[in-house]
């Protein structure tokens, strides 16, 4: 068996962020120091990679990752990033990340990542790419002499002023106003104006004198020239023979403002994705679940074969991930996920989501809980861990937390800021700060040597430094940091941290002028930090190693056969049973809930009416004894007590009488308790115990006492009841058009219970046509009419409109049993000829008859349709799955 892991494997952070710079170093140091799980996003970031790069130059590239947040966007994008450099280390890359609608602030922070010196280099290729071409074109057909280079023949027929000539045409093919940016690069190989001419392509401001020398005129500062500048530089890079890579993250922050899409960026978006691949350029973007929704359909379409779903882990991938970084960290051959046992690891997906991300972070956090450190790690420590996770400030609830400790404390502090954000707050003196508390963000074990150094050093001109750390140090550096600094606490969001933070405050309040200067790393805390250093390069590679091995069994398990819509559709199958338990058993407990408050409630009240009687009792007793003794006011006193306790027992006795509790003793245990208790129970509509508003369910006469048992269940405010009066309510025998208001206000009202109404078989013969008040209802109300009446699918037609609900419907057979969808849904879809049917109306449909989204209508488990409404939704699920198996069949082809 496998050693236990010796220090925790796994990466409290759980995953990286990527700085805007295209310096290939930086890119390489972090793929050699952050190994990565290649899981399908990743495979698909890379897989698009590898396409762009065999077909450059010819062709260009475009892809986009799309998923919720913390999935592993931005890190499959930077593992990509790193993949590009160690394939072709010529390529040039640009990564930014955007941070709000901005498209000018966004282009002169990319471009400006591009280093003068590169920025010429490339206009020089470009020119020299240029000239190529047209001595390639004089030279035609002359044949070239003996010993005479091919390459040479017509090069000296090859003048300056046709070169800038053939790049003006071909920078006005790709950029508007071509002259500006044409002079910029002819001024960026310039020693005199380089400087200048960089900067304006930056679009950074220039002074006159130098814009009016180059022949810029102003600033860059609109999307459209941005845009153009964008374009000009993807092609700079291709036509000099480099790979160009663009990614653009965070796209939802550009394309939407307050969730609505914003008409001009989408535009832009839309020109740069067919702009950047016609210039042989890849571009890559990486936006949230909202950002790729969020697109119009045309370009969604145009980017569908390069887009890659970003999807949860799956147990078996969780397993393979855990199991990798546990084997990175132990001696000898790894033991499978141990020490997480099989309940822990369910446990760790069910509260991560799958989220890759959270789940690293869950399981570092597992592990740090884990007592001792041998012991297996199983649900309960896993839950335990879930719920301490997140609970430290973030750097800015951190530094509101101090300051107002030391305003309490009547201190007087000033702050220091970087990069806009409250990084330290001084206690000034005469000429130096007597005091310095500085913030950090967590501090791990990537790199404990610079880390801790830096923390040091950046603190050792105070005479007194306490260091606050959010959420985690690593233990070596902690250890590190208290043996040279006064004071370091680790904000963990705890009320020990909170003692901490306030006992600190007192210490420096009472503290003299001078204090003493913190120490300095000695040369043997160095060598050790240094030493841990080394042995994590260690580890980092044979984590490397480990997911090496993932990647390779995940591309097996990819080859793999598609396990067929059965299997498919079991596992749905599943799901929907399983969240159907769960509402049920919340629906149950929230009824339990409140019939064990009122009951309380009760109790209560009955205490507080014996004290009032026996107050009363008491003062009245002694009141007649002191009048025996001829103390008049006294007794008068006491009287009036009496009378007051009277009172509170006369009030405790009407509020007992308004909260009057049926079976207060009774234990309910099920559904089939609560019927019973009911049959025994004194119906009442507005009663405050649920049981009696629950028997006013079941006895109530729904034809007799239609419109109170409707207006009861629109004011009821438990699930269960309302379900119980919705039954009840269904029972009547009005037609299904008068019910259409009551059904209407319940819609409005937030009353899905209402729907019970509808969901009924119509009891009298209607007239040839379907009431109008019927044809005009909403097309999902239709489908559930149209599935309570199958053999007259007439009461269900309408207006035909362009909602989902319009699938759902042909399907029953409404518009006609010969249509296509009507014919699929009553024979077997893999037999069906394809139905040309875009696929988002079929994901929209699912989405509107599913059981598993909001509101969806499947979440109505209560509808006595409910088992038609699930075979209406795998057979839509049914259809996206063939159809989604053809599309990847023609692409394979």
């Amino acid at each position: 068996m496998a050693d236990y892991p010796r220090r925790n494997p796994f990466p409290a952070r759980g995953t990286s962020s990527a700085e805007e710079t295209s310096l290939p170093g930086f890119l390489s140091d972090w793929s050699r120091l952050t190994p990565t799980a290649i899981l399908p996003g990743v495979r698909g970031a890379l897989r698009a990679a590898r396409a762009y790069l065999d077909g450059f130059p010819r062709d260009g590239g475009l892809s986009c990752l799309f998923g919720a947040h913390g999935i592993g966007k931005t890190h499959a994008a930077r593992h990509m990033m790193a993949f590009v450099h160690g394939a072709n280390p010529e390529a040039v890359q640009v990564y930014l990340r955007f941070q709000e609608d901005d498209f000018v602030a966004a282009y002169r922070r990319l471009v400006s990542q591009l280093p003068r010196p590169l920025l010429a280099d490339l206009s020089l290729s470009y020119l020299s790419t240029i000239e190529g071409d047209l001595a390639a074109r004089a030279a035609g057909d002359l044949v070239p002499a003996e010993g005479e280079p091919a390459e040479l023949i017509g090069a000296d027929q090859v003048e300056s002023g046709e070169v800038l000539e053939e790049q003006a045409k071909e920078i006005a093919a790709v950029a508007g106003d071509a002259p500006r940016f044409q002079r910029a690069l002819s001024y960026l190989i310039r020693p005199g104006y380089s400087e200048a001419a960089y900067d304006w392509l930056c679009g950074k401001p220039i002074s006159a004198d130098a814009a009016a020398a180059i022949g810029v005129g102003g600033q860059i500062d609109d999307p459209l020239t941005c845009r153009y500048g964008l374009q000009l530089l993807t092609a700079l890079v291709t036509r000099g023979g480099r790979p160009f890579v663009v990614v653009l993250d965070q796209c939802e922050k550009f394309l939407l403002e307050d969730g609505e899409p914003v008409p001009a960026n989408i535009g832009l978006l839309q020109s740069l994705v067919e702009v950047i691949p016609q210039a042989s350029g890849m571009l890559l973007l990486v936006t949230s679940e909202s950002g790729w929704h969020g697109m119009p359909q045309d370009l969604r379409q145009r980017l569908d074969a390069g887009a890659c779903h970003m999807l949860p882990l799956t147990p078996d991938e969780a397993r393979q991930v855990l199991a990798a970084y546990i084997g990175a960290a132990v001696k000898g051959a790894s033991d499978g996920i141990r020490p997480f046992t099989e309940k822990g690891l369910l446990e760790l997906l069910r509260h991560s989501g799958g989220n890759i991300r959270l789940l690293l972070q869950l399981a570092w956090s597992s592990f740090e809980a884990a007592a001792p450190r041998s012991s297996p790690i199983d649900a309960g420590v896993v839950a335990g861990a879930s719920s301490r996770h997140s609970r430290s400030p973030s750097l800015a609830r951190l530094a509101m937390l101090v300051e107002n400790e030391l305003r309490t404390g009547g201190l007087a502090a000033e702050r220091v800021e970087e990069n806009g954000r409250i990084m330290s707050f001084q206690l000034p003196d005469r000429r130096e700060p007597r005091v310095v508390i500085k913030l950090s963000e967590a501090v791990f074990f990537d790199d404990e040597a610079l880390n801790a150094t830096e923390l040091v050093g950046s603190a050792a001109r105070s005479a007194f430094t306490a260091l606050l750390v959010t959420g985690y140090v690593s233990p070596p550096v902690l250890d590190a940091l208290r043996g040279v600094l006064p004071e370091v606490l680790v904000a963990d969001g705890s009320a020990g941290f909170a003692r901490e933070l306030h006992g600190l405050v007192e210490r420096i309040a009472s503290m003299p002028a001078e204090a003493g200067r913190p120490g300095e790393l000695d040369l043997a805390t160095r060598a050790r930090l240094e030493e841990l250093y080394v042995g994590r390069l260690g580890e980092a590679a044979a984590l490397r190693h480990e997911l090496a091995k993932l990647a390779e069994r995940l591309e097996q398990d990819q080859r793999k056969p598609p396990p067929g819509w059965p299997a498919r559709r079991a596992d749905l199958v599943e799901r929907i049973s399983q969240v159907r338990a769960e509402r049920a058993a919340a629906d149950w407990e929230e009824f339990r809930r409140s019939r064990t408050d009122v009951v309380n409630r009760r109790e209560t009240l009955l205490g507080w009416l014996a004290v009032a009687i026996g107050a009363a009792a008491v003062l009245i007793a002694i009141a007649l004894a002191t009048a025996s003794l001829n103390s008049i006011p006294l007794s008068a006193a006491l009287l009036a007590g009496a009378l007051g306790a009277a009172g509170g027992a006369m009030l405790a006795r009407n509020r007992l009488a308004a909260a009057r509790v049926s079976h207060p003793k009774a234990i309910l245990q099920s559904e089939r308790d609560l019927d019973r208790l009911a049959r025994e129970t004194v119906p009442d509509a507005r009663a405050v115990d649920p049981l009696r508003r629950y028997a006013y369910a079941l006895k109530t006469d729904p034809d007799e006492a239609y419109p109170q048992l409707a207006e009861a269940l629109l004011r009821e405010s438990l699930p269960l009841v309302r379900q119980a009066m919705g039954r009840r309510l269904a029972a009547s025998a009005r037609p299904l058009a008068d019910c259409v208001p009551e059904v209407l206000r319940g819609r409005r009202e937030g009353v899905p219970e209402v729907l019970l109404l509808l969901a009924r078989r119509q009891r009298h013969a209607e007239s040839d046509r379907p009431p109008r008040v019927l044809r005009d209802l909403p097309p999902e109300l239709r489908v559930l009419v149209a599935l309570a009446n199958p053999d007259t699918l007439d009461l269900a037609d309408g207006a035909v409109t362009r909602q989902p609900a319009d699938l759902a419907l042909e399907a029953l057979g409404v518009r006609g049993p010969q249509h296509p969808l009507a014919r699929a849904f009553r024979g077997v879809v893999a037999q069906t000829a394809p139905i040309e049917i875009p696929p988002n109306a079929l994901r929209a449909t699912a989405h509107l008859l599913s059981p598993l989204e909001r509101d969806g209508l499947g979440t109505y488990d209560w509808l006595p349709v409910i088992a038609k409404v699930d075979d209406l939704y795998l057979f839509f699920e049914e259809l996206l799955y063939y159809q989604e198996e053809i599309r990847s069949s023609s692409h394979k082809s």
